[in-house]
């Protein structure tokens, strides 16, 4: 009998440790984005006699299976009964493909749920060609500003809703077309969801943040990077100073996906990832059992 439980932050103990274990670099692996994300994606905890899994939906609806344990351990008959009658296992990294046999299960990917990986030094430093422009935008707003950092919390939590707020104003896109909402309960539940951000001031005046969390012990994961389109090059000096506080600690950064925005894209290859992190669905080939 499976037995199902909504994700709420007495969970937090269980799954940050389970991911942990998982030593993976993909972005969905940690706590505070299936918590941010528990009503987008629908995530329960899903309890099987064979195991505890995350039940949620994607995007267009479809219902999937995340483990929270490597896969490679179960028997492949206990996998088929566990995609019985849903779609498919997500996300799965690529070096858990060969376990799966071809004739049997089905791996596909979609590029814009793929994560962008990147080497800390090369962001702290900005060194070489292809960061020319970065470095040239980052020249231009140290020409103009003077920011000061402070890590991220309770005493200048306020200024983070500030910052946020104006973020939106600036935006586009109606705020419930963006991910406010879910950044904001990033704010407010900051300390209980362990994670780590500083956040800049220009002029004594909040301007910009930027909030992740350790993915594992070689990688950092940048959830939410918010400021104000008035500064231009902030985002470059944020990501630089990240890097630079970071690149003692965690020798990669992962800046997510780009969910297929054409200019989030191309943004993000811009600062030269050192790899793209394919996560893939696994699902069984039709007729079999």
């Amino acid at each position: 009998m499976d037995i199902t439980e909504t994700i709420d932050l007495a969970h937090r103990p269980f799954l940050a440790e389970q991911f942990h274990q998982m030593h993976l670099n993909i972005s969905d692996y940690t706590f505070a984005n299936v918590y941010l994300f528990r009503k987008v994606s629908h995530y329960e905890i899903l309890k099987k006699e064979c195991g505890v899994f995350i039940s949620a939906y994607n995007r267009q609806g479809q219902n999937y299976i995340m483990p929270l344990a490597d896969l490679r351990v179960c028997c492949l008959d206990t996998l088929k009964e566990l995609l019985n009658g849903r779609n498919f296992f997500f996300p799965i990294p690529e070096e858990w493909l060969p376990f799966f046999p071809e004739n049997e299960f089905r791996a596909t990917f979609d590029e814009s749920e793929s994560d962008y990986l990147y080497r800390t030094a090369n962001l702290a430093s900005f060194a070489g060609k292809p960061y020319t422009r970065h470095r040239n935008h980052l020249n231009q707003f140290f020409g103009a500003y003077r920011p000061e950092g402070q890590p991220l919390g309770r005493d200048n939590f306020q200024d983070a809703l500030t910052v946020l707020r104006r973020w939106q104003d600036e935006s586009r896109f109606a705020e419930g077309k963006t991910d406010f909402a879910v950044c904001e309960e990033a704010l407010q539940n900051f300390s209980s969801l362990a994670l780590w951000g500083t956040l800049y001031y220009i002029e004594k005046q909040p301007a910009g943040f930027i909030i992740g969390e350790a993915l594992n012990s070689d990688t950092f994961c940048l959830h939410f990077a918010k400021a104000s389109k008035y500064y231009h090059g902030i985002y470059e000096f944020m990501f630089n100073d990240s890097a630079i506080q970071l690149q003692s600690r965690y020798q990669y950064l992962n800046l997510e996906e780009d969910m297929g925005n054409k200019n989030l894209r191309k943004t993000k290859a811009s600062y030269g990832p050192e790899r793209i992190l394919k996560k893939y669905r696994i699902s069984l080939k039709e007729g079999i059992p």
